[in-house]
């Protein structure tokens, strides 16, 4: 689209997750720590929330990618499942089992011996479900049980929750207290800082193989930094548009203009707490310093 326009490998800002872009801000790793220690603590169950957009889902699997050689992993990113029939179907489908016959005992028992097989051959699955906050209380019982296998001592699944903060409420339900109880590993994500989303602009930009300086002014940046509230979804929308309008109006760079109309666009607005100079442009002392 405007990659050539640019001089860039790639686009910078994909519309889904992708490990090779993972920026590693500091919510997002303070949140892997905590994972990965879960896991490795043997935990049963641990859960990760955030607000829609701060990227639940790309640390969902980067933290399969750091794990070991020794696990077996499934990843559930549609949470729209109706009973628990659906629910162990799906597990089944990602684990590459058959999944389409059967009662729902039936597919029960053909997951816990996967499971407990796998577990004696000295190997971990770990199940991370996107979208947690979809499943109703009756599923996440379900998954309690499941978390409950176990095979010379050691737990046959671990399950990660990747879900908004309304699951908190579901949580506190009666009849999930047990679960409730066993969630010990609880990480948060938070919103970036404007510095933050400054650098995760420029890391994105030289991923892609171009240098920020010479496709975005720096105002630009921190008016886009400002305004997609240090949501990286938004700064991902809204720094992707601002270079669709750039490449349009054949500019050589990404100017505060396109920037301002890009948020415009995406209903979003610069902020009224953003610092000028003398000329009323954005400050961008500050972000050179730290960029």
């Amino acid at each position: 689209m405007y990659e050539k326009h640019f001089g860039l490998n790639r686009r910078p800002f994909a519309p889904t997750p992708d490990t090779a872009l993972y920026y590693p801000a500091t919510s997002h790793e303070s949140a892997i720590v905590a994972l990965t220690r879960g896991m490795a603590e043997d935990e049963s169950i641990v859960l990760l929330t955030s607000e829609a957009g701060l990227g639940k889902t790309l640390v969902g699997y980067t933290l399969l990618e750091r794990m070991p050689e020794n696990v077996v992993n499934a990843f559930l990113t549609n949470c729209h499942l109706s009973d628990r029939s659906a629910l162990l179907q799906a597990i089944l489908y990602d684990l590459g089992l058959p999944f389409d016959q059967g009662t729902e005992q039936t597919l029960r028992l053909r997951l816990t011996d996967q499971l407990l097989k796998t577990c004696s051959e000295r190997k971990r699955t770990i199940l991370v479900i996107d979208e947690a906050h979809l499943l109703h209380a009756d599923l996440l019982e379900e998954l309690r049980l499941l978390a409950n296998l176990e095979a010379g001592g050691n737990k046959a699944i671990q399950i990660v929750l990747l879900a908004q903060p309304s699951i908190v409420t579901t949580l506190r339900q009666p009849g999930l207290e047990s679960l409730q109880q066993r969630i010990a590993v609880r990480p948060v994500l938070h919103r970036l800082e404007v510095e933050e989303a400054y650098d995760y602009l420029l890391h994105h930009v030289r991923l892609a193989g171009g240098k920020p300086e010479k496709i975005f002014d720096d105002t630009a940046l921190e008016t886009i930094a400002r305004g997609a509230q240090g949501i990286p979804r938004c700064l991902n929308q809204a720094a992707h548009q601002a270079m669709v309008l750039a490449a349009e109006g054949e500019l050589a760079k990404v100017d505060a203009e396109a920037a301002l109309e890009a948020l415009a666009q995406l209903g979003l607005s610069a902020g009224d707490e953003a610092e000028t100079d003398a000329e009323g442009h954005p400050s961008i002392q500050r972000f050179q310093q730290s960029a």
